[in-house]
């Protein structure tokens, strides 16, 4: 099952890839990445996130959705490291630009998950996935937008990692660059928190 979710996370990576191509010269940016970012790196645990925003763009292959991914990794970020059910958490935060600061617009629930390692065809580190459609600039109002991924491993007696930065990306009902405000020049300052509570494990489970 893992690798099936492996298989098609990567052919849709791929399909996004060559109709960002395809859509380049347009002014409006989609689909903004922030991939494989270590969060923490300890003694034999390493965990790393994924995150991402993107806005429904007329005429472009797109949607009003936020995602936050988390991987646990052998020491030294190596490959993916088996945790059971309950033992990794993802959250995703979507953030607006006021024009001084970033506030929340909407967030996901925790989502919690086993990890682990896919071979075949794409071999890669797997975990808890998050996906939040944040509604798009209706949901709170024309600007620039974010998400803050939450990445959190539970290694037997505390939570580890914390917290992924897609970088943004504006959006209105236009798609004109004059019409925008000004950029922001910061991340948003918000540290991610762990979980609120202890991983919910499965008696008899590791």
């Amino acid at each position: 099952m893992a690798a099936f979710r492996l298989t098609l996370k990567a052919t849709f990576c791929t399909v996004v890839a060559l109709l960002m191509t395809a859509v380049w010269t347009q002014p409006a940016n989609a689909w903004t990445w922030a991939t494989r970012v270590t969060v923490y790196s300890g003694s034999g645990l390493c965990v790393q996130g994924d995150a991402g925003i993107d806005h429904l763009r007329p005429g472009g292959f797109s949607g009003n959705l936020a995602y936050a991914n988390t991987y646990a990794l052998t020491q030294g970020c190596g490959t993916g490291l088996s945790k059971p059910d309950g033992w990794a958490a993802a959250r995703a935060v979507v953030y607006r630009w006021n024009g001084s600061a970033w506030a929340v617009c909407r967030a996901s629930d925790w989502k919690y998950g086993a990890t682990g390692q896919a071979g075949g065809e794409f071999p890669g580190p797997w975990g808890p996935e998050q996906g939040l459609d944040w509604g798009g600039w209706q949901a709170c109002g024309p600007g620039y937008y974010g998400t803050l991924a939450s990445a959190y491993v539970w290694d037997g007696s505390a939570w580890r990692g914390g917290g992924v930065w897609s970088g943004y990306e504006f959006a209105s009902s236009t798609r004109f660059r004059e019409s925008r405000p000004s950029a922001p020049e910061v991340a948003p300052t918000r540290h991610a928190t762990p979980p609120p509570s202890h991983p919910r494990v499965q008696s008899g489970t590791r």
